[in-house]
């Protein structure tokens, strides 16, 4: 036999069973905490579905992590590539553990219950069966809904993460909408790329550390616009970002430039829960110390709840706690 068949035969040998009628649980996200709560189930000898929709969710955007214990100093894709490389390991080792992985997927509606069984269908029209359910869904940027932005953030040069995409737009004219931590950030790392960098703070000024804010002063390269309230971006014929038209105190402006990220917070990715469960008023799902919500048999951790500490190891552990309570609830029941 020739290497090409030997790997034919470990191929068939090592493939993983046809998707099960009932998962007893399915994950959906694959941030932090989703992919350790995919760890931790597995090690419960659970059938699982993780549903990743973007793997690393929010820790893709980071361009420094130094406080991941053991881990000195990463970027946030980085540190999502050990989390996944973990996920996949577990994901092919067939002989012990049971998890199916779906990339680039994602959850558009959830009916169901314990007792009858949760039903989850995606956006490529599949649909699967479970006892429990895991939402990690995380956040997602906040955006301003006016004019050219939803053409402009199709390619076309309005972006929401620098790590990806700061060095696409070397030697480029750029414009950040935002004033805070995360405004300051993307600004420090185009500063690397480009010589032309300006901030447009809706306040009077920057909020925020203040080891960032001494840096953007200190900074040939970046300049700061405050009191903006941002009316439209703006594109040429090709619908390529040409410039922003603002007010600032009162006066229509335009400032030109070729590329523009908007960092003006997040919002929990919960629409598609909102026939299925109350969210607060921030739309996050309600948890309890144990990631237990209103509904039995579904669980949620990390930014998508309304726990007070949005942090990478504090995701984490809610999914790993996640894992542990869904496979406690079905022992229990």
């Amino acid at each position: 036999m020739t290497n090409k068949d030997w790997e034919c035969v470990a191929c068939t040998i090592d493939r993983k069973p046809d998707y099960p009628d009932l998962f007893d649980t399915i994950i959906i996200g694959a941030g932090p905490a989703g992919m350790t709560a995919a760890i931790y189930a597995a090690r419960r000898k659970m059938k699982i579905l993780l549903i990743c929709g973007k793997v690393g969710g929010q820790m893709m955007w980071s361009s420094d992590i130094e406080n991941w214990t053991g881990v000195g100093q990463a970027t946030g894709p980085e540190l999502t590539r050990i989390f996944f490389d973990h996920v996949r390991k577990v994901d092919n080792d067939n002989t012990h553990f049971d998890l199916w992985v779906r990339e680039d997927e994602r959850v558009e509606h959830i009916s169901g219950s314990f007792d009858e069984n949760f039903t989850i269908k995606t956006n490529t029209n599949k649909t699967f069966r479970a006892k429990t359910v895991i939402c990690t869904t995380g956040k997602i940027p906040r955006t301003l809904n006016i004019p050219g932005e939803k053409t402009a953030m199709q390619g076309n040069g309005l972006s929401f993460c620098a790590t990806c995409d700061a060095p696409l737009y070397k030697d480029k004219k750029m414009v950040i909408i935002g004033g805070g931590n995360s405004a300051m950030d993307v600004a420090l790392q185009l500063e690397k790329f480009t010589d032309s960098v300006t901030i447009l703070a809706y306040e009077k000024k920057l909020m925020g550390e203040t080891c960032m804010m001494d840096k953007i002063e200190k900074s040939p390269k970046i300049s700061v616009e405050y009191g903006i309230d941002t009316k439209e971006i703006m594109l040429d014929k090709n619908n390529k970002v040409t410039g922003v038209k603002v007010l600032q105190s009162g006066t229509e402006k335009m400032f030109e430039c070729e590329g523009i990220f908007e960092e003006i917070g997040q919002i929990p990715a919960t629409d598609f829960l909102a026939d299925f469960i109350t969210l607060n008023k921030g739309k996050e799902i309600p948890t309890d110390r144990t990631c237990n919500t209103a509904v039995p048999g579904f669980f949620a951790g990390g930014d998508c709840t309304d726990q007070i500490h949005k942090q990478v190891i504090v995701a984490a552990g809610e999914g790993a706690v996640c894992a542990l309570e869904a496979h406690e609830f079905i022992l229990k029941h």
